[in-house]
């Protein structure tokens, strides 16, 4: 046995109070944060996950369109029209919250 000191595991400290933060419990803290992190983290999220959707979502909708004779163009833009308000929407957060 070695007579090293361990030195205490750093933790974060919040800067008006000085004390130290406790470490976030549960796994949606663990995931997206806490505070104001929680906040933006969920909003890009949402664009991100938005965007994949909607883009498996375009992909089958363009392959249903061409398999059934379809225009695969209106397929596609029905698909988008579905999720560019929710993207823009989170984007105009974004960006509407920082000025």
């Amino acid at each position: 046995m070695s007579d090293e000191l361990i030195p205490p595991k750093e933790q974060p400290i919040e800067d008006q109070t000085g004390t130290l933060v406790a470490p976030p419990h549960g796994l949606v803290a663990l995931q997206i944060g806490t505070g104001k992190n929680a906040q933006t983290s969920i909003v890009y999220k949402t664009i991100f996950w938005s965007f994949l959707a909607a883009s498996g979502f375009a992909l089958l909708a363009f392959g249903y369109a061409c398999w059934s004779d379809g225009d695969p163009l209106e397929a596609i833009k029905g698909v988008w029209t579905l999720f560019i308000p929710l993207i823009t929407l989170s984007l105009g957060y974004v960006f509407g919250k920082a000025s």
